[in-house]
């Protein structure tokens, strides 16, 4: 069978790509190997300095918090929003580094960075653009036989892991993408794009105008889902045991 090719814009930082992740991951258990997935770090915070989001009114630290708390109302997921006040994040570059360090390790090591982080930052209020913390969450992943921690410091701060992130946000403006997450899917001769949080339905409505012969509505073992996953939110063990509000932004 054909696969989906994804490009998944996103960052450690976005709240909504966050909010997202129940109904990525139910999209990723039910397509399984039919689904190719390629994360793109699109770079959302480089410094306060150079950062005005003018949708949202966002032009320092602690105008972020209330769109982390609307994230948070939408979404279900668990999110501290508070960090605003008290830790406040200054970049999301070295988080982004940190994930194109881990997929020098591999597949795996990239996608537990990215998840760790984002577990740190969005339910612990960890302070993501401090070395110490990343550093922190890669001894992590080495007791979890994930990555050699040794490795992906000697990577993080690397030309390599430069020029890779570098790539990254060049695709990233060459595509156009100004909101994240972004999925850009190519199924046979076709691109379709999806922007912003959206509930499983819109996803179920795309992939299927694709391939008008898929199934999504398979019912998932609960057991088998929480052993395919390293930690699952309530949040996410919902998307697949009931139907949440269906709401999009």
């Amino acid at each position: 069978m054909e696969k989906f090719k994804v490009e998944y814009f996103t960052d450690p930082l976005c709240c909504w790509s966050w909010a997202f992740e129940p109904q990525l991951r139910k999209l990723r258990f039910l397509l399984k190997d039919r689904l190719h997935l390629t994360y793109v770090m699109g770079g959302l915070l480089r410094d306060w300095k150079n950062y005005n989001d003018q949708m949202n009114d966002i032009a320092r630290p602690a105008q972020m918090g209330p769109l982390w708390m609307q994230a948070r109302h939408i979404s279900g997921q668990p999110i501290e929003e508070n960090i605003w006040i008290s830790n406040p994040v200054d970049t999301s570059y070295l988080a982004c580094m940190a994930v194109k360090a881990g997929s020098l390790q591999s597949k795996i090591g990239e996608e537990a960075m990215l998840r760790k982080i984002r577990e740190a930052v969005m339910m612990d209020k960890k302070n993501i653009g401090e070395v110490e913390v990343i550093l922190e969450i890669a001894g992590e992943l080495e007791q979890a036989k994930i990555l050699k921690k040794s490795k992906f410091r000697k990577y993080l701060f690397s030309d390599e892991v430069s020029s890779l992130f570098k790539q990254d946000l060049d695709r990233t403006k060459a595509s156009g993408i100004s909101r994240f997450p972004t999925l850009l899917i190519y199924y046979k001769d076709k691109t379709y794009q999806v922007t912003g949080y959206r509930p499983f339905s819109e996803l179920k409505k795309t992939f299927s105008l694709m391939d008008p012969n898929l199934d999504l509505n398979e019912v998932i073992d609960q057991e088998v889902y929480s052993n395919s996953w390293e930690n699952l939110t309530d949040r996410e063990l919902l998307e697949i045991t009931e139907a949440p509000k269906e709401l999009s932004f």
